[in-house]
Formats: C-alpha cells, sequence, structure tokens
C-alpha cells in the first residue's frame, strides 16, 4: 500500500507532469500561432516553486529561437507566466484565466493524501519495508518520470519540428511549384508578347507600304479626274473652283513621275500628264483672249461716234479704255499668274503667255491709236513751236505710258519687256511726227532745249512702292537722234565761227571796241571777273558764273568786249552741256576750247603788229582769264583722247644700228632689229585744255610783267648791262691770271672792279639815271595800270598783276644800288660796310640823288596804290 507521501508525491509528479503536459501543449499552440501569425512565441519563468521545479533536470521549459524556431531549456516556463490575454484548453485549444488561477494554486497541497484517503499505519516492519520499497519504487519512478517527461517534451518537440518540416517542404513543394507554373506562365507569356510584338512589326510594315503604295498611287490616279475636268465640255471649265487645285496637283504628280522614271509606265504617264498640263494652259489662253475680244467689242459697241477731227473726252476714254478693263482683270489675272508660274520652268508655255500679251496689246493699241493720232495732230506741230509740241506731247504720253503700265500688271505679273514694248510703240506716233523736224533744225538753241525737255523725262516715274515707269527707256530713240543732230550742229559752228571766223576790223580795234562797250552797257551787265589767286596761274573763282543755263544766251548785254569765237565757245559749251554724254561733251569742249584758243592767239599776234605789243597781251590775259573762269562750273575733264602712231622704236633701232657699223653688214642682225620694230605702236594722246588755258595764261602774264618791269627800269637796265660786260672782262682776266696757280685748292674771288673811271659811271652819268629812273617808273606806271584798268576793270586782279611788276622795279634797283654800293670805288667799301644805309657814299660829289632801297620800295609801293585808286575808287589795298 502506498504511503501517503508516495502518493502525495506522486499525485503531485502527476500534477505537475499534467501542468507541464498542458504548459506544453501551450507552448505548441503559441508556436501554431507564431507561425500562423508570424510572431514571436512568449518568454518567462514561474514565481512558483515545487520539488519537481527545484530537483536538478526535474523541468523542462520551450523557448523560441528566433521567430519560428524552437529550443529546449532547462527550465520549463509555467503557465502562470504567459499573457492573460492569451488562453488555451484541451478541449478547445484555449485557456481561461480562472483555470490558470486554480492550476497555479495546486502546488501547495499534498496530492497524494487527497487521493488516498487516510494513511494505512505501519505496524510492522515488513509494511514498512514494503511500504519503503514502494517509496522507493515510486521514487525511482518519480525520477524516471522527470526524464520521460523530458523525452516526452522532446518527441514533442521533435513532432512539432517534424510537423513543421513537413509543413514547410509541403509549403517549398508548393513553392516549387508555384514557381515552375509561374516561369512556364512567363515563358508562355513572353513567347506571346514576342510573337504579338512580331505580327504588330509585320502589320506595321504592311500598313506603311500599304500607305506608301497608296501615296505613291495616289499620284497615277489623279490622271483620270485630271483627265475628266480637262476635257470637260464649255469654254468656262478654267473657271470651275476645282481648276486651280487641279492644276497644283498636276504640278504634283509632274515632279514626282519626272523623279521616279524607273517605275513602270513612268514616261507615258508623263505624257499624258504634261498633255493635260497644256490642256490647262491653252484653256487659260483661250479663256483670257475670249474674255478680251468680248470686253473689246463691248467697248467698241459704247464707243461714241465722233465728227472728223474731234477726239473723245478724256472722261469717257477713262471709263471706256480703263475702268471697264480694270473690273475685269482680277478674275483673269488669276488664271494669268497660274501661266505665268509655269513659264519659268517650261520654256514651251512662253508661246500660249506671248498669245495672251500679243492678243493683250493689240487690242489695247485698236483703242489707243486713233485717240493718241488725233491728239498729236490737234497739237499741231510747227517750225515755230517745235519746243511747245515736244513738251505737251510728252507730258501727254508719260500720262498715257502710265496709265497703261498700271493697267498691264492689273492683268498680269511679268511680261516688263513686252510692255515695254508696247509703250515704245505708243510712244512712235510722237516720234513719227518730230523725228523729221529734228533732222531738219539747224539752230542749237533749238536742240539744245529738246535735249533738256527730254532729259528731264529721264528719270524713272514712280508707279507705286514697288515699280516705276522708266520712260527715259522709252524716249531714247528721240533723244540719240536729238543729240546726234546738236552734235553734228556744234562740230559745224565751231568749224564755221570758231575755227574759220574771219574777224571785222571793229573786232580787231582793241582796246577802243572795250572803251565803246563801257557806253553801251550797264554796270551789271559788265561779267565780272572774280580775282584770281597770288599766282597768276592759278585757279579764277567762279563768283560771276555758277552754273550754264540756256536763259543766259539771250543776255547779249554781258558780251560787250568779248571776242566773238570767246562768245561764240561759252555759248556753244552752255548750250551742250549736259544735253550730251559727257565723254561727247568732254571731246567738243575740247575741240571748242583748242580752236577758240587758236583764234584768240592769232588775234593778239594781229593787235600786237596793229596796235601796241600789250595791247595783244592784255587781249589774251583778258579772254584767257575770262575763258578759264567761264569754263570752272562745268563738271568735265575737258581732256580729247586720240591714237598716235608711235614710231620712236624705229628710229631707235636705226640709230643703233648705225651706231654699230658692223651690224649693217649682218643681214641676220639686221633683219632681227627691223623685223621685232617695223611695226608701229599706238599710243594714246591726251589734250587737256584746262591745262593749256592755264599754260598760255602763265605764259602771256609772265611776258606782260617782264616788258613792264623793263620799260620802267630801262635806264638802269642800260647800266647793269654795261656792268655785267664790264664783270665779264674782269672774270677772263682773273682767270687767265689764275691758270697757273695751280695749287690752289679753290677758284679766286674776283675782285671787285672800279666803276668810278668808266665814262658811263661818272657822277653826272649816274645822277642822270636816277633822274630817269625816277622819271620813268611813274609814268609808266600810270601807263600799265590804265591798261590793265581798260582791259580787267578789276582792282583786285590787277593789283595781282602790278605786284611782280613792282617787285621786279626794286629788284632791278636793289642790284644797280648794290652795283654803285660795292663796285664804283673799292676803297668805299669798307666805309660802305660800316655804314649799311651808304650815306657815305651817297653824299659822295655827285651822287646826292642816289637813294636807299627802302625808301624806292616804299616810293613805288606809293605809286601803285595811287594809281590804282584813281582809276578804281572803290579799291581798298
Amino acid at each position: 500500500m502506498p504511503s501517503p507521501h508516495s502518493l502525495t508525491c506522486s499525485g503531485r509528479v502527476c500534477k505537475n507532469s499534467r501542468m507541464h503536459v498542458e504548459s506544453f501543449h501551450y507552448q505548441l499552440m503559441q508556436v501554431d500561432l507564431a507561425v500562423e501569425f508570424n510572431s514571436p512565441l512568449p518568454t518567462g519563468r514561474s514565481n512558483s516553486s515545487t520539488d519537481v521545479n527545484s530537483a536538478p533536470g526535474s523541468s523542462l521549459g520551450v523557448k523560441p529561437l528566433g521567430n519560428q524556431l524552437l529550443s529546449v531549456s532547462p527550465s520549463l516556463q509555467p503557465v502562470s507566466s504567459f499573457s492573460p490575454k492569451l488562453h488555451a484548453s484541451k478541449e478547445s485549444g484555449t485557456l481561461s484565466r480562472s483555470k490558470l488561477d486554480d492550476i497555479s494554486s495546486i502546488d501547495g497541497v499534498n496530492v497524494d493524501e487527497y487521493e488516498a484517503g487516510q494513511p494505512d499505519p505501519i505496524e510492522t516492519t515488513q509494511k514498512f519495508l514494503d511500504w519503503f520499497s514502494t517509496i522507493e519504487g515510486k521514487m525511482e519512478r518519480d525520477q524516471e518520470d522527470v526524464y520521460r517527461n523530458y523525452l516526452t517534451v522532446v518527441q514533442l518537440y521533435k513532432e512539432a519540428c517534424d510537423g513543421f518540416l513537413t509543413q514547410i517542404n509541403e509549403t517549398s513543394t508548393c513553392f516549387q511549384d508555384l514557381e515552375g507554373h509561374y516561369e512556364f506562365v512567363e515563358e508562355k507569356t513572353r513567347a506571346l508578347q514576342l510573337a504579338c510584338e512580331k505580327l504588330l512589326h509585320e502589320q506595321n510594315n504592311l500598313q506603311t507600304l500599304a500607305d506608301t503604295m497608296a501615296s505613291k498611287l495616289s499620284y497615277f490616279h489623279q490622271l483620270e479626274a485630271v483627265t475628266r475636268l480637262f476635257n470637260a465640255p464649255g469654254e468656262d471649265v478654267c473657271l470651275q473652283p476645282e481648276f486651280t487645285p487641279m492644276l497644283a496637283k498636276l504640278d504634283e504628280c509632274l515632279e514626282y513621275v519626272q523623279q521616279n522614271p524607273k517605275y513602270k509606265d513612268s514616261e507615258l504617264y508623263q505624257m499624258r500628264f504634261r498633255q493635260c498640263m497644256t490642256r490647262g494652259m491653252t484653256l487659260i489662253k483661250m479663256h483670257m483672249i475670249a474674255k478680251l475680244r468680248a470686253l473689246s467689242v463691248e467697248v467698241v459697241s459704247k464707243k461714241p461716234i465722233l465728227a472728223k477731227g474731234e477726239s473723245i473726252k478724256p472722261a469717257m476714254a477713262t471709263a471706256l479704255f480703263y475702268v471697264k478693263f480694270r473690273t475685269v482683270s482680277p478674275p483673269l489675272r488669276t488664271l494669268v499668274a497660274e501661266l505665268e508660274k509655269r513659264c519659268v520652268s517650261h520654256k514651251e508655255y512662253n508661246s500660249l503667255l506671248n498669245d495672251c500679251y500679243n492678243c493683250y496689246f493689240s487690242i489695247r493699241q485698236q483703242h489707243l491709236e486713233p485717240m493718241i493720232i488725233s491728239k498729236i495732230q490737234e497739237m499741231g506741230p510747227s517750225q515755230e513751236n517745235k519746243l511747245q509740241f515736244a513738251r505737251v506731247g510728252l507730258a501727254y504720253l508719260t500720262s498715257v505710258c502710265m496709265d497703261e503700265y498700271t493697267l498691264f500688271y492689273n492683268f498680269f505679273n511679268t511680261g516688263e519687256d513686252a510692255l515695254y514694248g508696247f509703250l515704245d510703240t505708243l510712244i512712235g506716233y510722237l516720234y513719227d511726227y518730230l523725228r523729221p523736224r529734228i533732222i531738219h533744225e539747224n539752230k542749237i538753241n533749238t536742240l539744245s532745249e529738246l535735249c533738256v525737255v527730254m532729259n528731264v523725262q529721264q528719270s524713272d516715274i514712280p508707279i507705286d512702292e514697288n515699280s516705276h515707269l522708266a520712260f527715259g527707256y522709252l524716249i531714247r530713240n528721240m533723244l540719240q537722234d536729238t543729240q546726234q543732230r546738236l552734235v553734228y550742229r556744234a562740230q559745224a559752228l565751231i568749224r564755221a565761227e570758231i575755227q574759220g571766223f574771219k574777224p571785222k576790223p571793229a573786232d580787231l580795234d582793241y582796246p577802243a571796241c572795250l572803251q565803246a562797250s563801257d557806253s553801251v552797257s550797264t554796270a551789271d551787265s559788265i561779267p565780272e571777273v572774280s580775282s584770281p589767286t597770288p599766282s597768276v596761274a592759278g585757279s579764277i573763282s567762279s563768283g560771276y558764273f555758277t552754273s550754264p543755263t540756256i536763259h543766259e544766251l539771250d543776255t547779249g548785254d554781258m558780251y560787250h568786249g568779248w571776242y566773238p569765237t570767246l562768245k561764240t565757245t561759252l555759248k556753244l559749251l552752255t548750250m551742250i552741256y549736259k544735253c550730251v554724254n559727257q565723254t561727247i561733251f568732254d571731246d567738243l569742249s575740247q575741240e571748242a576750247l583748242s580752236k577758240c584758243l587758236i583764234s584768240l592767239k592769232q588775234v593778239s599776234t594781229t593787235i600786237r603788229d596793229t596796235k601796241h605789243p600789250v595791247d595783244g597781251q592784255l587781249f589774251l590775259i583778258k579772254h584767257f582769264l575770262i575763258l578759264k573762269e567761264q569754263i570752272a562750273p562745268f563738271e568735265g575733264n575737258f581732256v580729247h583722247t586720240t591714237k598716235e602712231v608711235d614710231f620712236s622704236r624705229m628710229t631707235d633701232a636705226i640709230a643703233t644700228l648705225f651706231r654699230d657699223r658692223g651690224s649693217l653688214l649682218s643681214f641676220g642682225s639686221w633683219f632681227g632689229a627691223v623685223s621685232q620694230t617695223i611695226t608701229p605702236t599706238l599710243v594714246d594722246s591726251y589734250l587737256d585744255a584746262r591745262q593749256e588755258i592755264d599754260r598760255d595764261l602763265k605764259l602771256v602774264c609772265e611776258t606782260f610783267i617782264l616788258d613792264m618791269g623793263k620799260a620802267a627800269v630801262n635806264c638802269l637796265a642800260k647800266f647793269m648791262d654795261q656792268v655785267a660786260g664790264l664783270r665779264i672782262r674782269a672774270d677772263v682776266e682773273a682767270s687767265q691770271r689764275t691758270q697757273d696757280l695751280s695749287m690752289n685748292s679753290g677758284p679766286l674771288r674776283r675782285p671787285p672792279v672800279s666803276l668810278k673811271n668808266k665814262p658811263y659811271a661818272r657822277p653826272e652819268e649816274l645822277q642822270k639815271i636816277m633822274f630817269d629812273f625816277k622819271e620813268s617808273v611813274p609814268q609808266r606806271i600810270q601807263w600799265t595800270v590804265l591798261k590793265l584798268s581798260t582791259y580787267l576793270r578789276d582792282p583786285n586782279t590787277e593789283m595781282i598783276l602790278m605786284r611782280p611788276i613792282q617787285s621786279f622795279i626794286i629788284e632791278s634797283y636793289q642790284s644797280f644800288y648794290d652795283t654803285i654800293l660795292y663796285e664804283y670805288d673799292p676803297t668805299l667799301t669798307l666805309q660802305a660796310a660800316q655804314d649799311p644805309n651808304g650815306f657815305r657814299l651817297i653824299n659822295h660829289p655827285g651822287m646826292k640823288d642816289l637813294e636807299p632801297v627802302e625808301k624806292i620800295a616804299g616810293w613805288v609801293s606809293d605809286l601803285v596804290r595811287a594809281e590804282l585808286r584813281k582809276n578804281n575808287p572803290e579799291f581798298e589795298s
């Protein structure tokens, strides 16, 4: 019979075992929950202590490792350590908090005693031994129960782990199957995608190919529609709305077929497309011509019937000839623009466009010709009013041409050459009336006026912002005929009135004709000659003559006192200036000026021979200054270029042969030299009229100044000539004396000559020379200034010419004074050097009239100013 203690212990063990089993079961449930919910297992230790728990190795516990792995622990976790929120039981798998409290309260109760009831007393030794063996067996079993419990727990753990592994393996198998299925599905999907993409790509290629073929075939499909439209009956096919777009499509079709000549039947389609285009352009031409002709018939029907010599009124002409044409121009211009646009690249359509031009111009000429001819006849050209007729006629035709220019571009966008040809025809009506009268016109003045009138029309006439009418081009033939006639008459005038001029006695009566002109002409009509620069050969100011105009040709008073050839030359230059080409003007002006200079020089020679040399010189100076001044405003070079034959190479070669006499006998050298130089060369020869005038003016001024100066100091000049002869003889003697002095490094200076022993240098002779000098200088200055005033009538120019004469007189006296001062008596030279004014020499007996140079210079200057002021009160020095 087991003892109560053993029962108690056994019951406690069983209780503990149940507790451990329940705890383990709970742990397994927690493991399942953790596995299901992927949450960590609860951990912890019991606060209660039992014999089993206190025994070494008597209890086992379970704790989680990570989230899903379990490990065995030496201490078993009691149920009370779990969270009260978690419940478990054997039946339902849940634990209530009350059951956990009941289980935890059993630890302090003797279970064996509770189960066995009242213990049996040990009365004998045998009972004790039995009890002890029982207890001992129980203890052994109790000790084994710990290990059994542990084994059970381990087995439970193993089973749980095996279950876990089984589930994991099953799950892994499921995942592997799922992965295999996924790869299979993915592979099939990828294959399906590739197949779809391939099909889509093929579809796109086929669609692109179809679209490309359709786009390319669309050009060929247009042929039927174009042919049907262009072959439609009726004359108004080109007025249909689809006509112009169809032309644009036809251009595209032609361009495409031309760019792809390798296509099948491309040449055939190109030919048929071109035929359709030609048909379309022909329809435009036919419609244009039909419309213009119908409009012309309408204008003719509304044109009033006029009597002979009567012209249509301007308002009626504008309404019929311009307004009605402008009303029908917009639709026609749109159609003609299509034709003009295709003529640029296809020249074969130019004939169609020219047909339109010809029809238009013929209709316009049909209406305008009677009106223009009637207007020209109404103006009535005659011999007396050629200029007025030309002005009015050109003005009228200018307005007509402007209207025609504007109207033409209401119908067309191109055709400027054809338009100017038509306008040239209209100008031809005036040209036919005017040309015979121009050819037979002999008056240079009239021809010059005609050139001016036509030159005014040379500039372009603005029509609008982007177009101008070149009217000068239309009247070019008329202007050229007038210029040719003007040049011909100018050359005839040069030959007859300048080169072949025969002067009358009155023309050579200088200066009487100048004095006679003073009584005829007023001060205003006398041409002013501007003051030249200090250099007589310099430029002359052109203050009087600013620009040549034809109106000045009639002011005859301004030419009084001028030689007729000079008048004719200046008139001619004025008339042809700006009327002919600049090159022609340069040639004519150079020829006229050259002939004029020759005639002036010839007249000057005649005047010098018949009157006085000074008159001839002043005649040239006066006319050269006038000529120089009057041609200054003309824009031109006055240079005439001619071709001349240059034989200098031949003469040089022949001279070389004669210098080398041996080469004359050598045929090879002689033939080589001659063959290289036998051909003369052409060289340009330039004749500059301006330079020729300047050169001749300078020469005659220098001659005049020298002659006047010599005449004023003639007495001093004779004395200085004798002194010069004496010096020459002294130099010869000195050179003979120094021939033997070869050691001298330089020439010996000639010693001063002594004049006091010479008969022409005696004191009374010197006094006579000074007396003649002081007497001749005032007379010559007075006479010279009077002559200058008579010819030039300009105090400034006179002063310019008198200054060199004054300087010449002073320089001559300076030479005379120095000669007397240093060579009259060598013994007085040292005294003269000490007294620069020469007072010692002047105080010499017989030389009291010899005065210093400064005094003579002031005296001469006062004489010149006084004479200029006397003849010209307004003169200011």
